[in-house]
């Protein structure tokens, strides 16, 4: 068996696979990233289909736009991109209307007089009082029933659960308060969510040119079959290429995966996960125990790309929906980047938790909530192209937002980025590169030779956020930048 030797192997060339090998790179280490299908990007990352750019898993958007994570890690590896912000707060189709608000003042109009007030109190709990430590653990549900009448105000319900929907994919319910808390400073703070120009196919591309220009071994439809260990510490991958079936022993003292506890855990055992039997080990957990005996949920999805003829969405952020049974939020990236579609069509794309274990029933609510949304006009103009679910081993998020973690394990040389390594409180993709930010910093520390329980410097990677007085742009006319 052939042998080989580098710096660093990366696992999985998704984002977080991605990002970390341009980082590695850039302070002179030699990378392999081996990927198992036969292109990069994961989740994200685009396919053309029928004209439009169909993206693999995001919406084309970054949560925080132009003051994001994401973008500032971007701007530091010299990544070329542009990011349209969103030029509203969101709309919100309510009452069978859709309703536009510029800045947060203008919920006004989607909630009314009496349920504006509990808004505005609901976030002042939220943004400017101390969370009591008896209250961070609860489900947000549970505490939003603790702080406001639910049954006399179902559209402010349904506002946090839209978000909660299209946003975390997950249930009030699976989300904690504290988590909740979290994610509203941040999306506050950062600013507006934003459209990349080209799609995340493009920015995938960049980020592949990039690493490939740095001379970095980019391997696709190499299986991974195994981590290799000795006495506490990494050693390398044991990996097998899908096309000649020949396999190779990696060795590096520095390995960094980008596939989800899950998998890394199995591939220390000499083992592979499948996703089959995941669907399957959760099909009957779903059946067998009780709700409060099953594991940790997992954020879950569907996806449903629509072609339309008409614009649908007179904006550039997110339309949240209050009113449908299954569909949290949708967004129209043609209004930021009309390449996205065929010229002359509209690109829209809608998202919602999956909440039963019947995808074909889920597929058929999602049409009739887009019926209810649109009436004629979907009949009339609208295409599905497709519609997409993510759960097993392949959700949106690997686990639910909040639950943190470790970026580091218990071998050494051996981390962990990506989706399921998101910090609390910091959405999708950000959360990913924040994940990534945080490698570097535990890299960097073990390089200077510092340990947990020395005294740590301040991070010189990871990206907070801005200070709470940023905020107050969103009040009346969220911050576009184009």
């Amino acid at each position: 068996m052939q042998t080989q030797h580098f710096d660093a192997i990366v696992i999985g060339a998704g984002l977080g696979g991605l990002l970390s090998a341009a980082q590695l790179l850039e302070r002179g280490k030699r990378v392999v990233i081996l990927e198992r299908l036969p292109h990069c990007g994961g989740r994200f990352t685009a396919k053309t289909f029928q004209g439009a750019q169909i993206s693999t898993g995001a919406v084309h958007m970054l949560p925080f736009g132009s003051s994001g994570v994401l973008s500032r890690v971007l701007q530091r590896l010299r990544i070329p991109h542009r990011i349209f912000d969103a030029d509203v707060f969101g709309s919100f189709h309510v009452r069978g209307q859709q309703i536009r608000s510029r800045g947060v003042l203008g919920v006004f109009k989607v909630f009314g007089p009496r349920q504006f007030f509990w808004f505005t109190r609901v976030g002042y709990l939220l943004f400017f009082k101390r969370l009591p430590e008896a209250e961070r653990a609860l489900p947000f549900d549970t505490w939003l029933a603790r702080h406001i009448n639910v049954g006399r105000n179902p559209e402010l319900v349904a506002f946090f659960a839209s978000i909660s929907r299209f946003a975390l994919s997950l249930e009030l319910h699976q989300v904690t308060t504290e988590e909740v808390m979290r994610t509203t400073k941040h999306m506050f703070r950062f600013g507006a969510p934003g459209i990349l120009q080209g799609g995340c196919g493009a920015l995938t591309s960049e980020l592949e040119r990039r690493v490939l220009d740095q001379g970095a071994d980019l391997r696709l439809r190499a299986d991974v079959l195994q981590i290799l260990h000795t006495d506490g510490q990494a050693t390398g991958v044991r990996v097998r290429d899908k096309a000649s079936g020949e396999e190779t022993l990696l060795h590096a003292p520095l390995v960094v995966s980008d596939i989800g506890p899950r998998a890394t855990e199995a591939l220390l055992q000499n083992q592979q996960i499948k996703q089959a039997e995941v669907l399957k080990q959760q099909s009957q957990e779903h059946v067998t125990r009780e709700p409060e005996q099953r594991k940790q949920p997992e954020a879950i999805g569907l996806k449903v790309h629509i072609l339309s003829d008409v614009s649908l969405i007179p904006h550039k952020g997110i339309m949240y929906c209050l009113d449908t049974q299954r569909i949290g939020g949708m967004v129209q990236p043609t209004n930021a980047d009309p390449r996205l579609a065929p010229a002359g069509k509209h690109l829209l794309i809608s998202h919602q938790v999956i909440q039963s274990e019947n995808i074909e029933e889920e597929k058929a609510l999602a049409l009739a909530d887009l019926r209810m949304l649109f009436g004629e006009t979907f009949e009339q103009h609208c295409r599905v192209l497709t519609m997409s679910a993510y759960r097993g081993e392949w959700p949106v998020n690997r686990l639910a937002q909040g639950t943190d973690v470790a970026t580091s394990t218990d071998l050494r040389g051996l981390y962990q980025v990506g989706d399921a390594v998101k910090p609390a409180g910091y959405l999708m993709v950000e959360g990913v590169a924040q994940s990534v930010n945080q490698f570097l910093d535990l890299l960097d520390a073990r390089d200077t030779g510092q340990t947990g329980g020395s005294r740590q410097r301040q991070p010189r990677n990871v990206v907070s956020p801005p200070s709470r007085l940023n905020a107050l742009r969103w009040l009346w006319e969220a911050p576009g930048n184009s």
